[in-house]
C-alpha cells in the first residue's frame, strides 16, 4: 500500500513542478512582450511657444530634435534650457507610458510595474 501512495504522491509533486514550469514560461514570454513594447515607446513633447519639440525613448534617451526658425532667435543658453526643459517633459511622458504597459500587463501594485519607477 505505501508504494501506492507514495507513487501518486510523485506523481502530484511532478504535475506541480510541470505547472509551475509551464506558469514561468508563461511570464517571461509576457515579460518579453511588455519589453518590446516599453523599448518602442516613443514621446514628442513641444515648447510651449513651438520653438523645440524633442523626442526621446521610454529611458528618456533623445531620439529627436526639431527646431522651429523662431528657435534660432532665442539667445543660445536660452535654446539650451528650452532644449533640456522639453526633453524633462518627454522623458516624464515617455515614463508614464512605459509604466502604464508595464501595469496593463502585471497589475498596478506589481513589483515588476513599481520597477519601473527607479
Amino acid at each position: 500500500m505505501s508504494d501506492l501512495f507514495s507513487s501518486r504522491d510523485a506523481e502530484a509533486a511532478i504535475a506541480r513542478v510541470e505547472q509551475q514550469v509551464a506558469e514561468a514560461q508563461l511570464r517571461a514570454e509576457q515579460a518579453l512582450r511588455v519589453q518590446a513594447d516599453i523599448d518602442a515607446v516613443r514621446m514628442t513633447a513641444t515648447a510651449p511657444r513651438r520653438e523645440v519639440s524633442v523626442t526621446v525613448d521610454a529611458a528618456g534617451r533623445l531620439v529627436g530634435i526639431r527646431l522651429a526658425d523662431a528657435a534660432y532667435d532665442l539667445r543660445p543658453d536660452a535654446l539650451e534650457r528650452l532644449i533640456v526643459e522639453t526633453a524633462g517633459a518627454a522623458h516624464r511622458i515617455a515614463g508614464e507610458q512605459a509604466l502604464e504597459i508595464s501595469r496593463a500587463a502585471f497589475g498596478v501594485n506589481s513589483a515588476r510595474s513599481n520597477r519601473i519607477l527607479t
